[in-house]
């Protein structure tokens, strides 16, 4: 079924809530109804069958006039509900009447109009909706069946040419739903009468016996005899209490995985700012070389003695991160919407390691140099995009480090 079943099931409960304790339980069994006599409309047995349904609906007190008529393509009945009398105008296409279960239910639906007027109910805005409660509207009064058998007709006839024989099959629909869907309504309302399974079966045809049964396959789960008594809702209570405890014990898990991962997080985010602590120093150090010295003795040993201590302070830098590399490594891989996530935006806001100042910086950039707004500390930021690989620095040794360093040469990253 395309349609949704809780479309159908808010109807019937729309019907339920503002005529269920007015309307009568029982079904109308399909009845003989002769509608051609001598190739014409048999215009008094259909006005008798109009009568048969309107009393069943609960409408004896209305004098239905019927009127075999032409009406527009795809069209298969009219009533009128603007007159306030107690006759009611109803005509019906004369290419029903080939189809005794046709007229059945087309009256059904038409009389099932003047029974939602009377009551002043009505679904939605447009036309269409109000028609799709027509038909639910037919199967809630007791026309289940008529409707069932009747929403689809089907004649054959044969023609021959020469030797050769050709048999067309001719099909008329009426109502707004599909058999399909009628077989869900009906199935739906007689589980919630509590009417029985031979009951809801006898006078079907074979096509709409044959719905029926691959209704209660499709959505047997819908019409548990169960949900009319206090005990079975009660057992059904249960068992939603018991599905929502296992989705709220997923997420509990969840919850508690994500909480040991800001654990983590916060330990190496901690680790990771006071790395930039002996950095500061190094930097310090680093600036100090840089001041004029005019003894040249002085500025040899300082050299060795602040690129001694640098190397120390970035070694120091690196052992305080690195146990944490393979960790974050491992968080990643199992983040796979991270580098999608991050391609959305032009900027990403990151924080100062030494004040938490944050910062607004763009994206793509593998080595971006910051300076902080708040406390001035100048510091690299990798706002690089995940499937970007950069360009590997090269690895020198410490004492290529001082030579460089002894000869002034500026190593390039």
């Amino acid at each position: 079924m395309t349609e949704k079943p809780l479309a159908f099931l808010s109807l019937v409960k729309l019907l339920e809530n503002r005529v269920g304790q007015k309307t009568g339980y029982a079904m109308l069994n399909p009845f003989p109804c002769k509608t051609l006599e001598a190739g014409r409309p048999a215009i008094v047995t259909i006005q008798n069958a109009g009568r048969i349904i309107s009393r069943h609906m609960g409408l004896a007190d209305y004098m239905f006039v019927i009127a075999v008529k032409d009406q527009k393509q795809d069209t298969g009945g009219h009533i009128e509900l603007d007159y306030g009398g107690s006759d009611v105008f109803v005509e019906i296409s004369p290419s029903l009447c080939q189809y005794k279960d046709a007229v059945l239910a087309t009256l059904s639906h038409e009389l099932s109009h003047k029974f939602l007027h009377l009551h002043g109910i009505r679904n939605g805005t447009v036309q269409i909706e109000q028609e799709f409660l027509t038909d639910v509207t037919a199967v809630y009064l007791g026309m289940g069946k008529i409707m069932l058998n009747g929403c689809e007709c089907q004649s054959s006839t044969q023609s021959t040419q020469g030797n050769r024989t050709t048999t067309h099959t001719h099909t008329m629909t009426t109502g707004y739903i599909s058999r399909e869907c009628f077989a869900f309504v009906y199935l739906l309302i007689c589980a919630m009468r509590g009417i029985s399974r031979l009951d809801l079966l006898n006078g079907l045809s074979s096509e709409a016996r044959e719905a029926v049964i691959k209704c209660e396959r499709d959505f047997g789960g819908w019409f548990s005899p169960e949900y009319r008594s206090v005990e079975g809702v009660a057992k059904l209570v249960d068992s939603l209490n018991g599905a929502v405890l296992m989705s709220q014990e997923r997420a509990a898990t969840l919850h508690r995985q994500v909480r040991r991962i800001d654990e983590i997080l916060e330990s190496v985010r901690t680790s990771i700012n006071d790395s930039h602590r002996p950095i500061i120093e190094a930097k310090r150090q680093i600036a100090s070389l840089a001041e004029p010295e005019p003894n040249l003795h002085l500025k040899f040993l300082n050299s060795i003695e602040t690129s001694e201590a640098v190397v120390e302070y970035t070694s120091h830098a690196d052992r305080q991160i690195q146990g944490f590399s393979s960790g974050l490594k491992q968080i990643i891989k199992a983040l796979p919407l991270l580098g999608q996530a991050r391609c959305d935006y032009a900027n990403e806001v990151v924080e100062c390691p030494m004040d938490g100042t944050k910062l607004r910086l763009p994206t793509g950039r593998k080595r971006l140099l910051v300076t902080c707004s708040s406390c001035k500390y100048v510091f690299l930021v990798d706002t690089a995009l995940d499937g970007v690989v950069s360009k590997p620095v090269k690895k020198i040794s410490r004492m290529t480090h001082i030579w460089r360093i002894l000869c002034g040469r500026c190593v390039k990253s």
